[in-house]
């Protein structure tokens, strides 16, 4: 388990220039497993027992209000971390994570994580990067649920989706949405019928939709018709 877990270590960007030394520490007590999909990996209001940094799959996580209520914040990808700000500070997290298909977790136990923050200087400014990154995109995602329509704001995260490299292809290019319409939606502030009626904004002259799959019928025309920025320019 100790070496599966150093041998997953050594290929994440997030330990990018730590030392094995340290990367060896980590694994005492580290977990790492597939986990089926929609399974609860903690609760909001928990006090984190480890930090979990997916592997393979997709998850999200999701707050709740008193009603039970449940809206998406963020998905997480392979190679993202949930919450480590409150691994880190050993506060109760915020909001909870759940998979949302069968995905592989690396599970670094908190209280050795915080041990060796404090003694490697190269693993604390990996982490304090890592909670840069994630501050900044809270910072972007509250200005674009404040500042963007809805159709603004669907176009947006389609574009996120497009590898630069096509950006000028002239055939358009094919997106395949990482979550179902029902996550997206949430993620994004809407409903899922209001996410049905942007789409239909959008279609047909910008996109061709085909279940998750959506054809961008030309990037820089979708980009200019809903005002959104160049993801590497000052957009949002």
């Amino acid at each position: 388990m100790r070496q599966g877990a150093l041998t997953l270590m050594r290929g994440l960007p997030l330990f990018e220039g730590v030392g094995d030394e340290t990367l060896e520490a980590l694994t005492y007590g580290a977990l790492h497993q597939w986990f089926p999909r929609e399974t609860r990996l903690f609760a909001e209001g928990e006090i984190p027992d480890f930090l979990h940094v997916l592997v393979e799959g997709t998850a999200m996580l999701a707050g709740c209000d008193e009603a039970g209520q449940e809206t998406v914040i963020d998905i997480v990808r392979p190679g993202d971390c949930f919450v480590p700000a409150a691994v880190l500070a050993d506060r109760p997290y915020l909001m909870s994570g759940r998979t949302l298909e069968s995905s592989r977790i690396l599970m670094l136990a908190a209280p050795v994580l915080r041990a060796q923050v404090a003694r490697d200087h190269a693993l604390a400014l990996r982490m304090m990067s890592t909670l840069v990154g994630q501050c900044r995109g809270l910072v972007r995602e509250v200005k674009n649920l404040k500042l963007r329509s809805t159709t603004q704001r669907l176009a947006a995260f389609i574009l996120s989706q497009v590898d630069s490299s096509m950006d000028d292809a002239e055939d358009g290019v094919t997106v395949e949405l990482p979550v179902s319409k029902r996550v997206l939606a949430s993620r994004l502030g809407m409903t899922p019928e209001q996410l049905s009626r942007t789409f239909t904004k959008l279609s047909p002259d910008q996109l061709h939709v085909t279940g998750n799959t959506v054809r961008v019928r030309s990037v820089e025309r979708l980009r200019r018709h809903c005002n959104v920025g160049h993801p590497d320019g000052n957009s949002l």
